[in-house]
């Protein structure tokens, strides 16, 4: 054997725990303007992934969900 089904009981036992897979459809849908949050950051001296969650809210429009 090359131990590819050594785990096999214990992954089956996981994969019977495992949560649904989230579909596309699913998700928000959000308009993002990376150029505008990369022209936020870079005037305020700060890196994108330092933005605070306010920040980071006034940038990206929400627009509906179908």
């Amino acid at each position: 054997m090359n131990g590819l089904t050594k785990n096999y009981k214990k992954y089956n036992e996981y994969l019977k725990t495992m949560p649904e897979p989230i579909l596309p459809s699913q998700l928000p849908r959000k308009k993002i303007n990376f150029s505008a949050i990369a022209k936020y950051a870079k005037k305020n001296n700060i890196k994108i992934a330092e933005l605070s969650g306010e920040e980071k809210e006034l940038l990206i429009k929400k627009i509906g969900t179908f």
